[in-house]
Formats: structure tokens, sequence, C-alpha cells
């Protein structure tokens, strides 16, 4: 019987879990006290949102939401995202129109430290659009509850994470110069399960944060441990010099040279490098099976015994054709593989750009470093 395939559910962004906790905050220091309140996302849509906690104690408002991510594998499913408000008032009349409202980033929000982000270096990490979501938040509810309070200047609201300096050790904040807790991000208020946007996200604002600080080049790699020997084989270039692209390859290669990037490394192993190899612009396992027949294709244009590329079609892992490969000294299928990367690339950026590969043994060693015309540095050579 064939498996009906479930629809993954949607959830909500950091920013709108903060934007529903200071209208809760609002509302709960005006006398209400709702177990869900309406918030109001970006392109007019609207979004019912549970609170946790919404009450008033010394002056001031309190509301907290656990952030429910849906199905999308988020760090910060399950995080709780509070508000803290309280009104500014003065003698005299209130002020006319709107009414400013001060947002602070609180206990467990992280603080940015460098420059390239879409916040300034010393303030709070809360994007633009969640600002712009909370600010609009607390003047629905003011609007809802139809009683100010006389004298009315301003509101100050402070957003928190309790437990997110933990929750940020999961995260590239800290790569980021985002120190002390996690960000309040969301361009849609809506997270799509599986979209790895906020991925892209971080890709975009690492190389933000490369050309801010006066980066000439980038070197993108597959993975964390391709970043870790990138940058002992690079170790003159700046820490901000090194992005971790994952298996956005193209993307990453359109973000790097549109800021201006025209000298691109790319630090990968054999496995991922094969498949920008093969074409794939996305290495993601689930995009693009890996194809040993590719590698043997290669193989036999170079001649090499039919055993071994016999060998080669039925093995299970990259990692065992490239053993196979450095056990027998093949090292012409390597750099097959690696002048074709090279072309694949060249591809993705339409021939833009300057761009080296860099590749590693699974033990660490460099096996291959270079470019379409530059000097090529690999073992047996």
């Amino acid at each position: 019987m064939a498996r009906v395939k479930r629809k993954l559910r949607s959830g909500y962004t950091t920013g709108t879990c903060a934007a529903a906790a200071a209208k809760g905050a609002a509302l709960a220091l005006l006398g209400h006290r709702p177990g869900a309140v309406s918030v109001s996302l970006p392109f007019g849509k609207k979004a019912a949102i549970a609170l946790q906690e919404c009450r008033k104690q010394r002056g001031q408002g309190y509301a907290a939401v656990v952030k429910d991510a849906g199905d999308d594998p988020d760090v910060t499913n399950g995080a709780v995202i509070g508000a803290e408000l309280s009104f500014i008032t003065s003698k005299g009349n209130a002020a006319r129109g709107s009414v400013p409202v001060m947002l602070r980033g609180g206990k467990g929000v992280g603080l940015v430290t460098k420059p390239g982000l879409p916040v300034r270096k010393g303030g709070p990490a809360i994007n633009p659009v969640p600002r712009t979501m909370i600010r609009r938040a607390v003047r629905e509810a003011m609007a809802e509850a139809d009683d100010p309070p006389r004298s009315l200047k301003a509101v100050d609201v402070t957003i928190f994470v309790p437990y997110g300096e933990v929750l940020a050790t999961k995260t590239f904040n800290p790569r980021l110069g985002i120190l002390g807790g996690i960000s309040i991000l969301g361009t849609t208020g809506i997270v799509k399960p599986f979209s790895h946007q906020a991925y892209k996200e971080t890709i975009t604002l690492a190389l933000n944060i490369a050309r801010a600080s006066g980066c000439k080049e980038v070197v993108l790699s597959t993975g964390g441990q391709s970043e870790r020997l990138a940058m002992t084989r690079l170790s003159p270039l700046r820490g901000e010099s090194f992005i971790q692209m994952g298996d956005y390859v193209g993307f990453s290669l359109a973000q790097a040279l549109a800021r201006g990037f025209r000298r691109i490394t790319v630090a990968a192993f054999m496995g991922k490098l094969a498949k920008i190899a093969a074409g794939a612009s996305n290495t993601h396992a689930g995009n693009v099976p890996l194809e040993m027949s590719f590698v043997a294709a290669l193989g036999k244009r170079l001649r090499l015994h039919a055993d071994l590329l016999r060998t080669i079609e039925r093995s299970i892992t990259m990692r065992g054709v490239l053993d196979l490969l450095l056990r027998h000294k093949v090292y012409s299928l390597i750099d097959a593989v690696c002048r074709r990367a090279i072309q694949e690339l060249y591809r993705m950026t339409g021939g833009k750009g300057s761009i080296s590969i860099l590749l590693f043994s699974f033990d660490g060693r460099v096996l291959w470093h270079g470019g379409k015309q530059g000097k090529r540095e690999g073992i047996g050579w």
C-alpha cells in the first residue's frame, strides 16, 4: 500500500512571536489578559498567536509566546519569546499622531558587534521587518483597547528570550559577530518547512560582513571541517573571508559576485566536489544523487583499467572511491574531477570572477589547490 505523503506544516518566525508578545504585553498593561492575539504579517496577512503568559506587574506589561516553527528543523522551535512593556508619560497633552515605540533587546537577544548587518553595530539583533511588526503590533493593541493612557509620550518595549544565549551557540550568530543571544528574524512572518531560507539569509549576511570588513576575496566552504582546514591553509586571510555555504553553491557564488567579490575559493571534500563536477548547483543529497557512474565516465576517458572503473561504479560512497584512487595513486582522475568542477563553477557564474578549488582528503591533507589557469598543487604532483 502506498504511503500518503503528509503535508508539512508551516510555523512562525521569531519576529512574529516577538510582535505577538509585544502586543500581549501592551494589552496587559491596558488591563486586558487575552489568551491569544492577532498579529499583522507582512504582505497583508494576519496570524493568531497563542500567549503562554500575559500579565501586568509593577506598572509594566509582560507577555510570552512559545515559538512554533511547524515542521521546519529550527533550533529556536519551542523557544520562549517574551516582551516587557511600559508607557512613558509626562505632564501635559499626549503626543500627536503615532506614538513612538522604543525597542530594546533584553536577555537572550544578541548584540551586533560587526558592521555589514541590517542592524547597526551596537544595537540588538532585531532585524528591520520584525522591528516594524513589533511597533505595529503595539499600536494595534492601543487601538483595540481604545483606552490609551493620558499624556502618553512613548512606549518602551524590551524583547527577551530565556536561554537565548544557549540557543545562539547552535546558530551562526557567533560567526556573524552577534553575541549573547539569538536574532529576531523573519521577512514574511512565516516559516516554511524545509525552505532553508534562514541558511541563505545567513550566507548573505556573512558576505555583507566580509565586504564591510574590507575583505577582497572569500572562501566558500561546504561545511565546518572543510572551513577549518581552509583557514589553516589560507591563514593570511581575515576570518570574515571564510563563509560556510553548505549545499548552496550556485546561490553563494551569485551572492558573492553581486557584492563585488571577484576572487572566490571553493573548499570541499571529494563527495561534494564530485556533485559540483556533475553540474549540481545545490549539492544536498536529497536533490542530487551521488552518481559513481559520472566519476567512472571521467576515468574511462582517461583510459583507466576496466576493473578499477567497475569498482568505482559499485562503490557506495565517494570516500571509498577516493581511498581507492589514493591507494592506487590514480591522481589523474582526482585532477579530472577538480578540473570539471572548475568548469562547472564558471558555468554557474557565467564566466565571471577568478575561481579556485581547495580539495581536502578525509584525513585533512590538501589534494588539489588551484584554478582554471593557476598553479595546481596536490599529492603526486
